[in-house]
């Protein structure tokens, strides 16, 4: 299971909050079919990676008071 990764631990890697990419997914805009959640979490595969980091370049900032 090494090619499946965690909200957290792409978050690590991209330098970005997991509630970044956790409101991605809630927005629509990226694929739950691709980062099925199994029991708690969310099972991101190696290669949607680029994907996230590309969807988080480009999606319009949310951010609440203080952010």
């Amino acid at each position: 299971m090494s090619d499946l990764l965690t909200v957290s631990e792409v978050a690590r890697r991209l330098g970005v909050r997991p509630r970044d990419i956790s409101d991605l997914f809630y927005r629509r805009l990226l694929d739950d079919a691709c980062c099925p959640v199994v029991g708690s979490r969310r099972l991101i595969p190696e290669q949607y990676v680029a994907t996230i980091a590309a969807a988080l370049r480009h999606a319009p900032r949310t951010r609440g008071a203080g952010g």
